[in-house]
């Protein structure tokens, strides 16, 4: 089985302009006898999957999401592409019609330690054209990517839009953000991916732990 989440931690890359994770001392065990800690992120930090609430007033939010659900078949292709650059996904292969979670690496997954400030600022982003393409996967019920968002900081429009494509109500598609995609045995065939959210409820994104079984 393959962990696909990143663990959240202090100085973990987000979205420009969205509050870094903090994490303080609570209780010392020199003080108090034992230890604990206050921790505060924004909802959108690490890997974690955007709902329809997200952009829609009227759309699904944490509430209705189960403690841990299952994606099968997924699969795994590589996109590759370096920069601010808009991805818009017209080579998809033509054997995903039955996919129930697509996850698309783009080889950005080596930033993230290596060069975070780019990671954050200058990352392949999902074009409205994509979100369109990938609303024809009639059972597509989530995307996943290796980038820190679907959107661009660049081009904060084309990204609204797609997520409101892909996050509509009546047919919605779930991003997955921030994915650690790394792993070669991903591309070599169909997956099973288990999605565990964090167990909270009335918000519109949350950290999720993901796992992948290769078929």
């Amino acid at each position: 089985m393959l962990l696909l989440s990143y663990p959240l931690h202090r100085g973990v890359p987000v979205f420009p302009g969205t509050p870094t994770l903090k994490v303080r001392e609570h209780q010392t065990i020199e003080a108090d006898g034992s230890r604990s800690a206050m921790v505060e992120f924004n909802t959108h930090t690490g890997t974690h999957m955007d709902l329809p609430a997200h952009f829609h007033g009227e759309g699904s939010d944490t509430s209705s999401l189960p403690a841990i659900f299952k994606l099968h078949p997924a699969r795994c292709i590589d996109v590759t592409a370096e920069g601010d650059v808009p991805l818009r996904l017209e080579g998809l292969p033509d054997d995903l019609g039955n996919v129930e979670a697509l996850l698309i690496r783009t080889g950005y997954h080596r930033l993230r330690e290596n060069d975070p400030e780019r990671y954050m600022h200058e990352h392949p982003w999902l074009h409205p054209e994509a979100a369109e393409r990938l609303i024809r996967l009639k059972n597509l019920k989530a995307v996943g990517l290796d980038t820190l968002s679907a959107a661009s900081p660049s081009h904060p429009d084309k990204g609204g839009e797609t997520h409101r494509l892909l996050l509509r109500p009546d047919r919605p598609i779930a991003i997955l953000e921030d994915m650690d995609l790394s792993d070669d045995r991903l591309t070599e065939g169909e997956l099973t991916l288990y999605i565990v959210p964090l167990f909270t409820a009335d918000v519109e994104s949350t950290p999720v732990t993901v796992l992948a079984t290769p078929m």
